[in-house]
């Protein structure tokens, strides 16, 4: 019995073992495999694409871009509560006569919080895309965020309504947002579907159709480029923001007939970048019986402890007149700009909000 405890069994292959000689009865398949990419890369480099697989890169590439949005709204994950369709119905100035410092502001849970300030949305055609201006433009451009998923329009034109745009101005005309626009880590979405008119409807074309993801720590402008234009959306992040709703009327005074210039809005923190509230492109003022100018957007969100200003630009001068509103959690405030040049007073009302 000595003996055979002596003998040492043989023993049996193990897992290790058995992946080990796998492994390298693979490896020369895998060493030709590698070989064989290799050739195929370098004959790529030493001859060049012909025009033809060029062309038909770019329509793959084209191909796929343009699908983005047919993507995003067949994978829409909100249908049940959110048709895609559907334009958010939640106002600007929810929170504008809460007592924040009675029961209310507790209950709601409200708060400073982090949004998406839209600058301008800009058309720029490729050289040699055989756009010429200027152009008419529909469509619409629309964000999305995590407070209702719905889109929050920026610009949105039929056909017959188009906005013409030229070389020397080439943004479009924006109305919106008509609320404060919510960003965090979570995705929320820009939606663009624009098109340029033709002489029929058969001739449009799109200008843009995509769908990009932002969150919070976007800084670049967003671009979106196709065979024909790049699209800009120029925008920022609003830190612990409250939101703005401007309200202007002629107070006392005659507005001039004829005036080129542009209403704006600007924070102390961001002084260099004015957000255009209304254009002033034609011969009579947009304004209701009371005074009350009808501006194009009126929400801007500003730092809770920054201001917010507002003036009356004229190019080639300069601002003409401005007045400046430290933000507030809740509460309108009304204050008086006077523009020398005409001898005229403009009351600006500003309506706060949290969210």
């Amino acid at each position: 019995m000595g003996r055979e405890m002596d003998v040492e069994a043989e023993p049996a292959p193990g897992k290790a073992e058995g992946e080990a000689a796998m492994a390298d009865a693979e490896a020369p398949a895998k060493a030709e495999s590698r070989f064989k990419m290799a050739a195929e890369r370098w004959k790529m480099i030493r001859t060049p694409p012909t025009e033809e697989e060029l062309q038909q890169r770019e329509k793959d590439r084209e191909k796929y871009l343009s699908e983005t949005w047919e993507r995003f709204r067949d994978n829409w994950l909100y249908a049940s509560d959110y048709p895609f369709d559907a334009v958010t119905e939640i106002p600007c100035m929810r929170f504008t006569d809460i007592d924040v410092k009675g029961p209310d502001y507790y209950h709601y849970g409200l708060e400073a919080t982090d949004t998406l300030q839209i600058v301008s949305v800009q058309v720029k055609p490729l050289d040699g895309s055989g756009l010429q201006w200027p152009l008419d433009v529909y469509g619409f451009v629309a964000v999305r965020d995590i407070v209702d998923r719905k889109r929050i329009m920026l610009f949105n034109r039929q056909r017959d309504d188009c906005q013409s745009i030229n070389k020397q101005d080439p943004y479009l005309r924006l109305t919106g947002p008509t609320r404060g626009v919510i960003i965090n880590s979570d995705h929320s979405y820009l939606e663009v579907v624009l098109k340029k008119k033709g002489l029929t409807e058969s001739e449009d074309e799109y200008l843009s159709k995509f769908v990009r993801c932002y969150t919070f720590g976007c800084v670049d402008p967003i671009q979106y480029t196709n065979k024909l234009c790049t699209l800009e959306v120029d925008h920022y992040t609003v830190r612990l923001s409250v939101e703005a709703t401007v309200s202007v009327r002629v107070f006392q005074g005659q507005w001039p007939q004829g005036f080129r210039g542009v209403l704006n809005a600007t924070t102390d923190d961001r002084n260099e970048i004015p957000i255009a509230l209304l254009d002033f492109d034609d011969d009579e003022l947009p304004v209701d019986d009371d005074g009350s100018i009808k501006l194009s957007r009126r929400v801007v969100c500003v730092g809770h402890d920054d201001r917010l200003g507002v003036s009356l630009f004229e190019d080639g001068v300069g601002d003409l007149g401005d007045v400046w509103i430290a933000a507030e959690k809740s509460r309108r405030a009304t204050n008086y700009m006077y523009v020398k040049k005409f001898d005229l007073w403009l009351e600006v009302i500003v309506a706060w909000s949290l969210f």
